[in-house]
């Protein structure tokens, strides 16, 4: 008869241990508290020498913050420790301006505390924290600004958030953000011609300076957009660092001319172009000039007046084929006639 193995029961208890342990863990996880809903609020877009203020918004419920760290790419540049005697942390990032006055300096790795070695100095830092309160606010747990922003600062930026002991659970979000370069002058416009009729060609030139991005420019008559047709031909060169051009030329029978003649009121002897510069959503510039509208029929030239001259082009003798001079014509001819019979009856009678 075979004999038990010994060991068993002692290793199925600690197997039972194991997973009571398992699900006892399991359990407080799911039911445990802590960081959710994180989003970044970072602004789309800049002026260049402005502001920017970044935030990160989240829930931590009943669990404790970490930190917060702000990355751009992936340096980082800015650190929010709560349980820290001076809980913020800037790190030298090239073109990164952070606007925190309490903030003390790091190394890149956390370390190397400025410290205050005065106590006169923490009482002036004190009172300048005092009367600048309002300020301090614009680098905190949940929002970073940044002063003086440059073109180089454009691209990524991130933020993390962590929960404390014990889970420390960390979260991160990105974003995008751009700073614009405006450009130095107010657009300008170019037309060929300031009074036009129906049959017409036009051009008009719009340009501005150069900026970072380059400018859109759109075109408008009377407030209606003027879209790209084989009649109404819209080019745009746009090149970083140089001058914005656009041109709109305008043929006859275009789309645009033509309702504005045929719905054209009496009252009515001109149109709006509007050329509108804009970059993104914080720069809207625009120039506009009134085009008078002509309504004369075309003239009708006279022969003569091209060098048509000759014979065969003549109609019944008459270079000009005008009525007058045909009618005079006709009337010499029935005197004529008349004249021949009242000589023929008088010879007769003799």
């Amino acid at each position: 008869m075979p004999r038990p193995r010994q060991g068993w029961p002692a290793l199925h208890a600690v197997f039972n241990m194991l997973a009571l342990s398992c699900i006892i863990i399991s359990d407080l996880l799911l039911n445990v508290h802590g960081l959710k809903d994180l989003k970044i609020f970072v602004p789309e877009a800049v002026i260049m020498g402005n502001a920017a203020t970044l935030s990160c918004q989240y829930d931590l419920e009943k669990a404790a913050l970490y930190s917060v760290r702000w990355y751009f790419g992936q340096e980082e540049f800015y650190r929010y420790v709560p349980r820290e005697p001076t809980p913020t942390f800037v790190f030298p990032v090239a073109g990164i301006n952070v606007d925190a006055r309490t903030a003390r300096g790091g190394d890149g790795s956390g370390g190397n505390e400025v410290a205050l070695e005065e106590a006169e100095r923490k009482r002036e830092w004190k009172r300048e924290r005092a009367a600048n309160a309002s300020a301090l606010t614009n680098s905190d747990a949940t929002s970073v600004t940044l002063k003086g922003v440059t073109r180089d600062l454009t691209g990524s930026y991130q933020c993390e958030v962590s929960e404390d002991a014990p889970l420390f659970h960390t979260d991160i979000r990105s974003a995008h953000m751009q700073v614009i370069e405006l450009p130095k002058d107010d657009p300008a416009m170019q037309v060929d011609k300031k009074v036009i009729g129906v049959n017409d060609n036009f051009k008009a030139v719009c340009t501005v300076g150069p900026s970072y991005p380059p400018a859109n420019i759109t075109w408008y008559i009377n407030g209606r957009k003027v879209y790209k047709t084989p009649l109404q031909r819209i080019t745009q060169d746009a090149f970083e660092g140089s001058t914005t051009y656009s041109s709109l030329e305008i043929y006859p029978h275009s789309q645009v001319l033509q309702g504005f003649f045929q719905a054209m009121p009496k009252y009515q002897t001109s149109i709006l172009l509007l050329c509108e510069v804009s970059i993104l959503h914080v720069f809207h510039k625009n120039v506009q000039q009134r085009i008078g509208l002509s309504m004369a029929p075309p003239t009708t030239i006279s022969p003569n007046l091209l060098g048509l001259e000759g014979s065969k082009r003549y109609v019944n003798g008459d270079p000009d084929n005008s009525a007058l001079t045909g009618a005079a014509q006709c009337s010499c001819s029935a005197i004529g006639v008349l004249t021949l019979a009242v000589a023929t009856l008088v010879a007769a009678q003799l």
